[in-house]
């Protein structure tokens, strides 16, 4: 009987886990085929104003460029090097200076970055406040990032991103609410149940 108990409370626990998974994806910015967005230029339907900062979603992810010194709908994406279907911007003019950006997976969480390529007048590159690199003239970055919430790209004076490469951080199993307790009480009982039978 006490087996059996113990056996239905296991598998409510393993019922009520949350399973590990990844999921990967390549941020393309296929949709990028204007010379500005922003400034006066139509927005996408997936980018919006936050004060200053202009946001850009795709795939689950948001790119930000945090533009502290731009006028409120000010700030723009797009006219940077200009080559479509890149994510492009420049540090000054109606930007501001001091621009920079950030990526973040919408809602928060963790993510791991496996790399993008760029072009890059010159940019040091962080990840959840960490310098970890500098990014120059054309190239690609190689070394993978693991379970950071936030990549920050500064500014040079051109800026360009293509083929972001990240996945979702894998997610511990862990426990729902409730369970935990379910389980110590199922061991309590059993613990009993035995003492009683010798």
């Amino acid at each position: 009987m006490t087996t059996m108990k113990l056996q239905k409370i296991f598998a409510a626990m393993a019922l009520a886990t949350v399973a590990a998974s990844t999921s990967a994806t390549v941020l393309t910015f296929d949709s990028l085929t204007a010379m500005a967005y922003g400034d006066g230029a139509p927005l996408l339907a997936n980018m919006h104003y936050d004060g200053q900062n202009l946001t850009y979603v795709e795939s689950g992810f948001q790119l930000t460029l945090n533009a502290p010194n731009a006028a409120p709908d000010a700030a723009h994406i797009g006219d940077g090097t200009y080559s479509e279907q890149t994510y492009n911007w420049h540090d000054g003019f109606e930007n501001g200076l001091d621009t920079f950006v950030t990526v973040t997976r919408v809602g928060g969480g963790l993510f791991n970055l496996l790399g993008f390529d760029y072009y890059a007048d010159g940019s040091s590159v962080w990840a959840d406040g960490t310098l970890v690199g500098f990014i120059q003239d054309a190239g690609s970055w190689s070394m993978g990032l693991s379970g950071i919430s936030e990549l920050r790209l500064g500014s040079g004076a051109f800026n360009e991103l293509d083929n972001l490469n990240v996945e979702t951080a894998a997610v511990a199993a862990v426990p729902l609410p409730g369970t935990v307790s379910l389980l110590l009480a199922g061991l309590a009982a059993g613990a009993l149940s035995r003492r009683r039978q010798q």
